[in-house]
């Protein structure tokens, strides 16, 4: 299976201000943020990958490094064995059609003066996907495609039901017939149903048409019903990443167990799963990141930074604990 994605040791900082004087006349050294730092991560063609973690776990960041909409500080960031940096205008074009984008706001990604049918053209015109005269053909085959009536096509998204105008959201991505679907919380903010409807579409349509998908969440759950893997994020790093029925059978990584702690359960009353608070981002401790709200932190926890590895050669799975659960 080839590799689509390759993001060896990927690093994504900001200046934020500056820090203290080094000396009375010296200059002072910017302050950086570090979103992202040191990812490994690799996606391969047919995977549905779900990034998970709390907000500012550096999800969206990474994303936005998956589609070239910034580059990265350090490290490597491959599409199909290309280097970012060295696609040129037609890779480039090429990129943007291979790969399509959920926006989380779906309704406000659409220009609210466009109706769905003129919303759905501007991307087979770009793409020069069929003649002028098929473009209402493709266009109610594509409402068809993710559960919608052609007579959708006429209405401005400000008319759509949350469920539709992500359905239209949908349709627009696959207009262009994309191989990757990245999709940013894709669900978030929906009636359960819908949701379980939009996920049984998203899981089909990966299904039927061979995609690779690259899903945003908090919710394990989500994860584990969308996504064959799951890559968990801890400030700006993945701590933990294998194949979804394993991680959510077996995890290895104490913050994992607490995102599932996390969920409502009939069985146990509902409740914080972890204590004390989040590092700064700009201050990072020594050792490791999440020392300050582990349960089961031990001495060497504070002084040695953990990597992402794999414990055994037939291993699925990786993670970036001294102390892996189970062990």
């Amino acid at each position: 299976m080839s590799l689509l994605f390759e993001m060896h040791d990927v690093e994504k900082s900001y200046a934020v201000g500056h820090g203290p004087r080094t000396s009375l006349f010296g200059r002072r050294a910017p302050r950086r943020l570090k979103a992202l730092d040191g990812v490994r991560l690799d996606i391969a063609a047919g995977d549905s990958v779900a990034l998970v973690g709390e907000s500012g776990s550096g999800k969206s960041t990474l994303v936005r490094l998956m589609l070239g909409l910034e580059p990265p500080s350090d490290g490597r960031l491959r599409y199909r064995q290309a280097e970012f940096g060295t696609l040129d205008a037609a890779g480039r074009q090429r990129f943007a059609r291979e790969v399509a984008f959920i926006y989380q706001n779906a309704r406000g990604s659409m220009n609210p003066r466009l109706r769905v049918r003129d919303i759905l053209i501007e991307p087979l015109r770009l793409y020069k996907i069929c003649p002028p005269a098929d473009e209402a053909a493709r266009v109610a085959a594509l409402l068809q495609r993710v559960g919608l009536s052609a007579a959708l096509a006429d209405r401005f998204p400000a008319e759509l039901s949350g469920g539709q105008v992500r359905r239209v959201a949908v349709a627009r991505a696959l207009a262009g017939e994309p191989t990757t679907l990245v999709a940013d919380e894709s669900v978030a903010g929906l009636d359960v149903s819908v949701q379980a409807q939009l996920l049984n579409l998203l899981r089909d349509l990966c299904r039927d048409m061979g995609l690779t998908l690259v899903f945003i969440t908090h919710d394990l759950g989500v994860a584990s019903y969308l996504c064959q893997r799951v890559a968990v994020m801890y400030l700006g790093r993945i701590v933990e990443e294998g194949p979804t029925a394993e991680v959510m059978a077996r995890p290895l990584h104490p913050y994992t167990r607490a995102l599932m702690q996390a969920f409502p359960s009939f069985e146990r009353p509902l409740k914080a799963s972890l204590a004390g608070e989040i590092p700064s981002p700009i201050d990072l401790p020594q050792g490791c990141r999440f020392a300050s709200r582990c349960p089961d932190v031990r001495a060497a926890c504070r002084l040695e930074d953990p990597v992402l590895t794999r414990r055994t050669d037939a291993d699925t799975r990786t993670v970036a604990c001294l102390f892996p659960l189970n062990d």
